[in-house]
């Protein structure tokens, strides 16, 4: 067994905190059975102790132990069916068993089966259930990559398992079914129509999704997943108004390759801007991919301002316009209230 694998779940098992790969983000995790190993998730991150943490489960047996189940049967039968493991939290009743750290004393509990297999080794190697936030500081930009965590975070965690670049590169998708109407809380790769259909009843889209105070699940505060670099979105196809007028040093990204720029040239120099891109051909599966990982490197670059084109909005696109809302809403308010998904 690798080497790596054996020392996280060690320091699991000891109470510690360690990074582990999933397939939507890396995850800081520690037992969310053990409330001292949980507070040092908070501390390490600097996280609210008001915004709740996803329990992550090994499949549905773990999700009956720690939360009351058969209220919501139907609905959670069907979406582990179609689902589990994958990208979608489910927000049901907790059990006493979970401590309140985890749920920011909410009685109720986000529950994820997280699909990357080292992190379902360690689940089984371990035995209890992972509480596990992205590796990252507070607010800002989720890692999908080894590097990109050991950036932020340093040295503050000593155990980090490589699981490569992450699959999917979003927080997954949230779904609350405490309420008569399912609805979701948190956009991801699973949209709400597709949870629809899985379920044959009708699903509440998400609108806007913030919540200031005592958010029921991660992902619902007005600023998160920001960068230190000023950010500015412009709409899709568009061109950032300001970007001739901006004397400063800018990189401008778009969705896909623009088509004055060179084949494969992710950086090109265009009157007088650098030119990236998140996916060669705009699909929305690679741009979600490759977000973060990009927003950081260019957060890193010096740049004084990024301007950033926004996605076109239906399917995967809710998604990713949402979290790069709540990455600019940092540096304008206006700029997050004018726009709509």
């Amino acid at each position: 067994m690798d080497s790596t694998i054996v020392a996280a779940v060690e320091k699991l098992k000891s109470g510690g905190v360690v990074v582990l790969p999933t397939e939507t983000v890396y995850g800081l995790a520690a037992n969310a059975l053990d409330s001292d190993a949980v507070e040092k998730i908070f501390k390490i991150k600097g996280r609210p102790h008001s915004d709740p943490l996803i329990l992550h489960v090994l499949n549905k047996e773990w999700l009956q132990r720690f939360s009351e189940y058969k209220a919501y049967a139907n609905r959670v039968d069907k979406i582990v069916e179609k689902f589990w493991p994958g990208p979608v939290t489910v927000v049901l009743q907790k059990k006493n068993i979970i401590p309140d750290c985890v749920t920011s004393n909410l009685s109720t509990v986000a529950i994820r089966c997280p699909r990357h297999e080292i992190f379902r080794k360690i689940l089984k190697l371990v035995n209890f259930p992972l509480a596990a936030p992205s590796a990252n500081p507070f607010g800002y930009v989720s890692p999908t990559s080894v590097d990109q965590v050991k950036q932020t975070l340093g040295d503050l965690v000593n155990v980090i398992v490589d699981g490569g670049k992450c699959d999917i590169g979003l927080e997954s998708t949230i779904v609350d079914l405490t309420s008569e109407t399912v609805k979701v809380l948190r956009p991801g790769a699973i949209t709400a129509q597709k949870i629809s259909d899985a379920i044959d009843e009708p699903v509440i889209d998400y609108s806007s999704g913030v919540v200031s105070v005592n958010p029921k699940c991660p992902g619902q505060l007005k600023q998160h997943y920001c960068t230190n670099t000023k950010l500015v979105l412009f709409e899709h196809g568009g061109q950032p108004d300001i970007l001739t007028e901006f004397s400063g040093k800018a990189a401008v990204i778009f969705n896909k390759r623009p088509l004055d720029c060179a084949d494969g040239i992710s950086g090109e120099n265009v009157q007088g801007k650098d030119v990236f891109w998140f996916s060669e051909t705009g699909d929305r599966y690679e741009i979600a991919r490759n977000m973060f990982g990009l927003l950081q490197n260019l957060d890193n670059s010096g740049y004084d301002v990024i301007f950033c084109e926004k996605p076109e909005i239906h399917g995967l696109g809710v998604a990713i316009n949402d979290r790069l809302l709540r990455a600019a809403a940092k540096f304008s308010s206006k700029q997050n209230e004018q726009a709509s998904i």
